[in-house]
Formats: C-alpha cells, structure tokens, sequence
C-alpha cells in the first residue's frame, strides 16, 4: 500500500502543535509543540518543525487555526498571525492545504479519543446516547465549543465563535464584575471571564471588592494557590470562574441539545479541573428552569490530550 503523509497542525493563541500523518494517523514520535511568541509568521514555525523532522515530504496539510475560518487568508483572534495558503503551500513544497478552525479539529477528534483520556466530571444515572449530538468546550487563550453530529453519511460539525457572545450573570455581585470585565470594551463577552486573562481579570476583582489592590498574579499563580486552598482570593476567583463555566456549557448544551455529552477541554480548564467537582460548577451546569431534567442527562467529561485535535486534523486529510 502507497503511504500517503502530510502535517497536522493545531494553532492557538499561545502554542503551536505539529505532527506528521500517514494514511491518516497522526505519527506520536513525531507531535512536537512550539511558542507563537518565539515566531514572527506561521510559516517560520512551521519552516522550523520541517527542518528538525528532516525535511519530509508532505502531500498535503491540514491546519487547525483559532479563528473564523473565512476566505484564503485568515487572522487569528487572540495573536497577531495571518494565514495565506499559498505561503504556507510554498514552505510544505507545493501541498494541499486545508484551513479548519481549531474547534472544528476538536470535534472531529472525539470520535478518535480512547477513554482512558476522558475523565468523569459528571455523569448521570441514565445511560449515553451513542448517536447523539456531542459538544467539546474549551477555555484556554480564548473560549470556543463546536458539536460533533451524527448522520446516516458520517459525522458533521458545527462551529461558531462562541467566545464572543454577550457573557450571562444572575447576581448583584455577578452584575458588578460583569460592568468590571465590561470596561472601557463596551459589554463583557464569554471569552473576557472564561480564558486565561479572565481568570485574571476574575481574581482582580474580588481583590479591589475586599479594598485591596490587585496582585501581579498570572493566571497559573491563581490556580496552584486555589488549587492549595492557600489564598482565599484565588479559591474565589476559580469557583466564580467554573461557575461562569458551567452556566454557559449549559446553555450551549440546550442551544445543540448535545445529549451525547460535553467534553472540555483547554489549558485553563485542566489547571481548574479540582473545582469541577464542586457544587458551584454541577448546580450552575443544571440551573435551566423547565430544562433542568433534559441538562441534568447529559453527562461531561474533561480531556486530558493536550493533542487531540492533531487526530481531527488527520482525520480530514
């Protein structure tokens, strides 16, 4: 049998991932994970991961890129690249490439996760429907989610940029740090609580709400000291930020009736992981009025492959 190759790449705000395929499985020995920041362009990364893997010839490539797909160039959201096909064909000799959004690879890799890597955040007494719509979420630099569905042809995906939807509150206190997050931008979307500088912007709050100035915390510092139960800030911020997580999951839950489950992801997510399990994230996830019953049948699962969307990227070459 002729071996087909090409690359898989998965581009979001802060990293870049690469891998090389044949015949449509993604090559372990060869996944290899590099900084935006240390590149001016997609194509140095990309010339660069080339160059150490001994210059292989790629008959095509698939690239999962954190942005709208729309059009031969794109630009990424959350980072200053832009994407050309024809320059990034030139750097792979001549290939095919393919531009699908980040989410988008996401989904198609659900079908292809073994379950070992999917581990319990919740799951309800009634049994998984196989065959119906199933949703990944993910907050990291940013927030996105798209659903994988299944038809009699095979699987389709929906995307959108989810992100960017106005983010929803319930409370007095919730309504003050929405107008925080809110400021100086017009309104607060999703992505500005539930990614990174979110968490950040999170714990900045709760800071000037005690009359304390906000601390030069990244969001890694304020999830090791929430995650010790060592700063009471920092516990606040990540159960207000799971909060935020599992109202909008629930909501976009009832939005692609995703009854076959959710399964988040992102790096913001996993560094949380612990607050999952608690009743701020389960209650705020089930909170949907007439909905409650159907919501509260779906069950959620947190990815722990890093590289996940690599395997999607394979798996539409």
């Amino acid at each position: 049998m002729s071996i087909q190759r090409g690359l898989a790449a998965d581009i979001g705000g802060t990293n870049t991932r690469l891998a090389l395929v044949e015949n449509g499985r993604v090559l372990e020995n060869t996944i290899a994970r590099f900084r935006n920041a240390d590149f001016e362009t997609p194509e140095a990364a990309i010339g660069t991961y080339l160059s150490e893997a001994g210059r292989p010839a790629c008959a095509s490539a698939v690239i999962a890129i954190a942005a709208p797909i729309d059009g031969p160039a794109i630009r990424m959201t959350n980072h200053p690249w832009t994407f050309s096909a024809d320059c990034i064909g030139k750097v792979l000799g001549g290939a095919n490439i393919t531009f699908l959004n980040d989410f988008e690879a996401l989904a198609y890799s659900l079908d292809k996760v073994p379950t070992e890597r999917l581990q319990p955040v919740y799951e309800p007494s009634l049994k998984l429907r196989s065959n119906a719509t199933r949703l990944v979420v993910g907050a990291g630099t940013g927030f996105n989610a798209a659903a994988l569905f299944q038809t009699p042809t095979g699987f389709h995906v929906g995307t959108g940029e989810c992100g960017h939807s106005t983010l929803p509150v319930e409370t007095e206190d919730e309504l003050r740090l929405w107008n925080y997050l809110a400021l100086n931008r017009g309104r607060a979307s999703v992505e500005r609580a539930l990614s990174g500088s979110g968490l950040k912007e999170i714990h900045e709050w709760y800071c000037l709400e005690q009359g304390l100035s906000p601390r030069d915390l990244s969001p890694a510092d304020i999830a090791e000291r929430a995650n010790s139960g060592s700063d009471p800030l920092c516990v606040s911020a990540a159960r207000q930020w799971v909060t935020f997580l599992g109202r909008v999951i629930g909501d976009l839950s009832l939005v692609f009736l995703s009854l076959g489950g959710i399964v988040l992801t992102g790096g913001v997510t996993r560094s949380l992981a612990r607050f999952l399990a608690e009743p701020e994230f389960i209650n705020a996830f089930c909170a949907k009025g007439r909905q409650q019953k159907l919501v509260s049948g779906i069950p959620v699962h947190l990815l722990d492959d890093d590289f996940a969307a690599l395997a999607g990227c394979a798996s539409r070459m």
